[in-house]
């Protein structure tokens, strides 16, 4: 995974400067693996010019990012892919959305599709394979090991 996404990463994001890029977590920290957007921004935070945990209403937050007049947005959110393991990462463009579910007020290729428009940015999404989505506050084993590979990968890429 990590190799193959930071590749990636880098060929997304090659010559944009950290601070036109806008990363955004999306997900519900109540709702076991639904949370590892919002826990990647987490451990962006500090590291990041912009790193924005929009919960589970991304929508709510366009004002804000477009404010930014980002060259980039990279969305972070649990996404269901077929015989991925657990923490498994992927590029995933807003076409490819519809074919997955997703718990959101507002679907999120939607979201995606207006932001491009409205800033002219390269907006995709790192999509998390989880292991389990429910009513808990903890994540499945191995998971937060698996956040923390792909925000160091994400930071790789963006050196």
């Amino acid at each position: 995974m990590a190799e193959d996404l930071v590749e990636a990463l880098k060929a997304r994001l090659k010559g944009i400067p950290a601070d036109r890029i806008v990363f955004v977590g999306v997900g519900n920290r109540f709702r076991g693996d639904d949370a590892a957007g919002p826990l990647v921004i987490d451990l962006l935070a500090e590291k990041v010019p912009h790193a924005i945990d929009a919960g589970s209403a991304p929508e709510n937050i366009t004002g804000a990012i477009k404010k930014l007049k980002p060259k980039a947005i990279v969305i972070i959110d649990a996404l269901i892919f077929k015989d991925a393991p657990p923490g498994s990462a992927f590029i995933v463009e807003s076409e490819e959305i519809a074919q997955r579910g997703f718990s959101h007020t507002l679907s999120l290729d939607f979201v995606m599709d207006y932001l491009r428009e409205d800033t002219g940015a390269d907006v995709f999404l790192i999509g998390v394979q989880p292991g389990y989505l429910g009513d808990t506050e903890g994540l499945s084993p191995g998971m937060r090991e698996a956040l923390e590979k792909i925000a160091t990968t994400i930071l790789d890429a963006i050196a």
